[in-house]
């Protein structure tokens, strides 16, 4: 299994407000059941009775907040209307009818079970089967992953238009796609940046309307001359005026001319849902395609595509048996692609599909259908959580409404954080979601504790124009789309609850208290907002045992005895350990108990509150340095711990070794090849246009630099004819 390694230099480390939990090397399975009193029982099949050898009862909760908390309440009815509000928009508390805080009990199952997935080597889940998008031009073996798919030879995506019949939507090809320069586009005041402008969002006066044009004689591909109203002079031509987004060195927009009916290409289901998912439609597609534009509700909602919508599309090549399958489509010419893989591809196979695990016999689970011939499985879970309910920290229990830094969801895309990588080498040789790739997911979630008593809530609340900000969220109909507002718990307010057990073999009781019960200098997060630093919590917890025989024997006695635990906590760290050895994990001879396990110390690691780390090692990174795709480093690496002994297996791209002479040999191109390859600020002796290979690194000469078209510059990606390629050197010919 690819193994992680660290950075050694600061400009190539990351920090976040989280970390990962490494991967086990082997899931530990129950799939044949748990020897109790000498015979294998599958308790999870066995709710109608009461299993001798087994475990019941409850554990009674006590959750003292050591940061506010925060648990979004439920829609309410009030006068017998319901809060029509948006969620974030609604910043209470989760409470009780009389106005105390609540727990749920979901919110404890969920965190609870995360962490005995991750003590009892469970697999990892869920995650997702879907293939994170990108889109870059930069100068890196991404980026000519990504023109290598997009573009074909020289030639781009094509355009065409969404239509609907029915259920089912298509594409129609449109028959041309025309280049119309901005500047021409400002004569018809329609405001388009010839600078990049991540404000800029087109002007539905020109976007998508008819409009009319003439051809420039020299370049047949790109407009002359422009206008939105008709033209009946001769060498004027109808079309579609598509406007994009800005972007650096953009300089044209689009016409799209005609409709080829006949060649409409079907996008599945799959691909039409795949384009509307949360990290695919963007916050600047949601507000440069609102849901009224062109006309009323003609989107289903904001960002999404409409009936006769303008896209872009690439298709698989077409044989003799097949005009050629949707790849897929986007707004812009050279829009987000799929990569090759998901994060569940990169999962190794012996997780992947292990059989059932401590945490799924547990908690229970429903295992959707994957095939034709393997049919969904569910199983009851054996475990049952109430609400807390605040019992002390009141009446005043609540903070201020505030405005939070913005909280997004998780970003896969960022590989240099979610992915093992080789922190060592630079940033052209890390890996992601392509095929070869030698890499994997880095893990289980989880966030640092972080929090300052000087600085309280100030570390969360929003930083920028905070007053304003605040009021507008207040008003009902803000204009801001990304904030929220919140009130959270105070910190040390407690809370009572319980949760219930039915069955549990040692193991299991054991693997739960393991949960609950974390080394001394460790506690839980709970909620939302943790990597602002809200959600940190103590739970102490006592065992009660139910003896059914004795309950069910005597009127008197209801058989209920407490327990300290120690010995389910011996018996689950034993099999861990057992477990460990035969999977050859990673040990630490000098810890005791589940901390010899290195992966488990990455664990407590994070969860320490004491002596935890300053905030500006756990924050958030400012944008501008994510462009350099730092690393994000271990747990133990961020604390500055001496790492475990981890087996040395460092990720590797597919590409790395290209440098190798044989494979150096193998990239060159042969004359008269159509490349992909990019323009060099460097010129020839002579002054001509130089360009460099993107898949062999060679650079030469352009021989035919008086045919390149002067709108280009260096850094632009171009397709040019070979001229000759060898060891020693390269050149090329524009194509005329």
């Amino acid at each position: 299994m690819p193994r992680h390694v660290n950075p050694e230099t600061e400009d190539r480390t990351a920090f976040a407000p989280y970390n990962f939990v490494p991967l086990p090397n082997s899931v530990y399975t129950v799939a044949d059941g748990f020897e109790i009193e000498g015979e294998k029982n599958k308790l999870w099949g066995m709710h109608d009775q009461f299993v001798p050898g087994t475990y019941n009862g409850w554990i009674e909760l006590t959750i003292k907040t050591l940061t506010p908390l925060f648990i979004r309440g439920p829609v309410t009815r009030k006068n017998g209307k319901w809060d029509r509000r948006d969620a974030r928009l609604r910043p209470d508390f989760f409470t009780t009818p009389r106005g105390k805080p609540l727990i749920p009990g979901s919110s404890l199952r969920g965190m609870v079970r995360t962490l005995v997935e991750i003590l009892s080597f469970a697999k990892i889940a869920p995650v997702t089967n879907e293939r994170p998008f990108f889109r870059t031009v930069a100068d890196d073996r991404i980026g000519g992953a990504y023109r290598t798919r997009m573009i074909r030879g020289s030639h781009k995506p094509d355009g065409g238009y969404i239509e609907k019949e029915g259920d089912e939507y298509f594409i129609v090809p449109a028959e041309e796609v025309l280049r119309v320069h901005r500047n021409l586009l400002n004569k018809l005041k329609l405001d388009v940046p010839v600078r990049p402008d991540p404000k800029y969002f087109p002007n539905w006066n020109g976007q998508q309307k008819r409009c009319w044009f003439k051809r420039a004689p020299q370049k047949n591909k790109n407009v002359a001359e422009i206008s939105l109203d008709q033209q009946t002079k001769a060498g004027w031509e109808e079309g579609i005026l598509v406007l994009t987004g800005s972007a650096p060195r953009k300089k044209y927009d689009f016409v799209f001319i005609g409709r080829k009916l006949d060649q409409k290409i079907l996008i599945t289901s799959e691909k039409w849902e795949r384009f509307h998912d949360d990290d695919q439609i963007t916050q600047w597609q949601e507000k440069a395609f609102p849901k009224d534009k062109p006309d009323k509700d003609c989107r289903k909602a904001h960002g999404c595509l409409r009936h006769g919508e303008p896209v872009f599309f690439l298709t698989s090549e077409a044989t003799e048996n097949s005009p050629g399958e949707l790849v897929f489509f986007g707004r812009a010419q050279m829009f987000r692609f799929p990569y090759d893989l998901s994060p569940l591809d990169l999962l190794p196979q012996e997780i992947k599909n292990a059989g059932l695990d401590l945490a799924e016999a547990m908690f229970g689970m429903v295992r959707q259908e994957r095939n034709k011939e393997q049919q969904a499985e569910a199983i009851k879970g054996r475990v049952f959580f109430e609400d807390a309910e605040a019992c002390s920290g009141g009446p005043d229990w609540f903070e201020e409404i505030i405005v939070p830094r913005i909280l997004s969801s998780p970003k896969a895309t960022c590989f240099q954080h979610y992915l093992t990588q080789d922190g060592t080498k630079g940033q052209k040789q890390l890996t992601t979601y392509l095929q070869g790739d030698y890499t994997t997911v880095r893990g289980h979630k989880l966030y640092w504790h972080r929090w300052e008593e000087s600085k309280k809530l100030e570390i969360v609340k929003e930083p920028n124009n905070y007053p304003d900000l605040q009021k507008d969220l207040q008003s009902g109909k803000p204009e801001d789309s990304q904030h929220t507002i919140i009130r959270s718990v105070k910190s040390g307010v407690t809370f009572s609850g319980r949760l219930r057990f039915e069955n549990l073999s040692a193991i299991e009781l054991g693997a739960l208290l393991s949960a609950l019960r974390l080394p001394p200098e460790c506690e839980h997060k709970l909620g939302m907002g943790k990597p602002l630093g809200l959600g940190s919590v103590r739970i102490e917890s006592e065992l009660f045992l139910i003896d059914r025989e004795e309950r069910y024997a005597c009127w008197e006695d209801d058989g209920v005895k407490e327990d300290d635990g120690v010995s389910f906590e011996k018996a689950f760290a034993e099999a861990m350990l057992a477990h460990a050895r035969s999977s050859r994990e990673t040990l630490i001879d000098e810890n005791e108990g589940l901390r010899k396990i290195a992966r488990l110390d990455a664990l407590y690691r994070l969860l320490t509150w004491e002596d935890r780390l300053q905030l500006k090692n756990t924050d958030y990174m400012p944008l501008g340095k994510f462009r350099d795709r730092p690393v994000l480093p271990t747990p133990h690496n961020i604390i500055r711990e001496e790492a475990p002994g981890w087996p040395p297996d460092p990720p590797r791209p597919a590409s790395e070794g290209i440098e190798d002479h044989s494979l150096k040999t193998a990239a060159l191109p042969k004359a008269n090849e159509i490349v992909n390859a990019v323009l060099l600020e460097e010129k020839t002796r002579k002054g001509g246009w130089k360009a460099k290979h993107e898949v062999s690194g060679l650079s030469g000469p352009i021989q035919n630099t008086k045919d390149v078209p002067e709108d280009k510059h260096p850094g632009e990606r171009v397709s040019l004819v070979v001229a000759f390629a060898k060891q020693e050197g390269i050149a090329f010919k524009w194509p005329t």
